[in-house]
């Protein structure tokens, strides 16, 4: 009974009103707890609970509990500071979620640009014949044999992603899917800076000028260290290749990065209100997802991997850099151009 009673205990350090702290309590008050009775008046109070109640309890409130609870397991066992419990937690849910979704996004594109070469290989001679016929003036032809192509090309895309087992909806799927565990260590080290038990050893186990995770950073450092990493691997992704860029996600691809731009600013924003552990988790995960982003552009690493080699060849950090300076030399150069007008 005795292990029973610390199982239970061990799992309510953040109870709510969820079934663990009706049962510490039951059993603190009763020396004999019949579990079955509890268990149904739970169940009762269960039912008369609000839909949306239900949901937020158990698709945030629980899942942030079990992060909550996952960390101050970590801290009591390793008798860790605050601030290493949290940097060694978010190394953890880097490697472990951020590089298997990195690594499973990356082999989808590569499936989705195999489709798409497919597709163009197999259409390329019926378009520059079509193209041909458009300059000979054959308008009526063009435009039907134009319709016929692209009813052509939805049909082969289509087979492909069956072929494959691919859809550019499942990136996006994955990337929500990487956002929502980032959002449960965010509300489960809220819950550790708000939380009476914690707040007397988070208060004082911070490092540097940031002694107290409880409270926002003094200086706001910690918020521009999260923005500028993230500014950097936004444009770091967003680079391409001159002569391989297809002008028709040209502009799509400057409106997701206008919004994703968007977003990391207003998070910074909210970041200099937030206590300093949160900061210092998405911090740290910036910074480690740009290293991500980085590591797996090596060749050497894609190799190991089974990745197929960057598009940017054997040295693609630095032909990155080497387009990205030549990118704003050049607007610099205009810039100065027009000022001399």
């Amino acid at each position: 009974m005795l292990s029973c009673r610390r199982l239970i205990l061990s799992y309510s350090h953040f109870p709510s009103n969820r079934i663990a702290s009706l049962l510490v309590t039951r059993y603190n008050s009763s020396s004999s707890v019949d579990l079955s009775t509890i268990l149904q008046e739970h169940s009762l109070n269960f039912e008369k609970k609000p839909s949306t109640t239900i949901a937020y309890e158990t698709f945030v409130q629980a899942p942030s509990e079990f992060v909550a609870n996952s960390l101050l397991q970590i801290h009591d066992s390793l008798a860790l500071p605050w601030w290493v419990t949290i940097a060694l937690a978010t190394i953890t849910f880097r490697v472990v979620v951020g590089a298997s979704i990195t690594i499973t996004q990356q082999r989808f594109i590569e499936r989705l640009q195999i489709v798409r070469r497919t597709v163009t290989n197999e259409l390329e001679p019926r378009i520059k014949e079509l193209n041909m016929q458009a300059m000979k003036g054959k308008t009526a032809t063009v435009l039907e044999e134009k319709k016929n192509i692209q009813r052509e090309a939805l049909q082969l895309t289509k087979q492909g992603y069956t072929a494959y087992n691919i859809h550019p909806g499942k990136i996006l799927i994955l990337a929500l899917f990487g956002s929502i565990p980032w959002l449960y260590f965010t509300f489960g080290i809220r819950m550790i800076c708000m939380s009476p038990r914690t707040l007397p050893t988070i208060s004082q186990e911070g490092v540097a000028w940031f002694q107290n995770l409880a409270e926002v950073d003094p200086y706001g450092i910690l918020p521009l260290g999260f923005l500028i990493p993230s500014l950097i691997g936004i444009s770091f992704n967003s680079i391409e290749k001159p002569g391989l860029a297809n002008p028709r996600f040209i502009s799509a691809g400057r409106i997701q990065r206008g919004i994703t731009r968007t977003i990391v600013i207003g998070f910074t924003l909210i970041a200099f209100k937030l206590p300093a552990g949160i900061v210092l988790f998405w911090t740290l995960n910036s910074i480690l997802q740009l290293s991500q982003t980085i590591i797996f552009e090596l060749p050497r690493i894609r190799n190991m991997l089974g990745l197929q080699p960057s598009r940017f060849g054997s040295q693609p950090v630095r032909l990155r850099w080497t387009i990205w300076t030549n990118k704003w030399s050049f607007f610099f150069r205009t810039l100065k151009w027009y000022s001399k007008l």
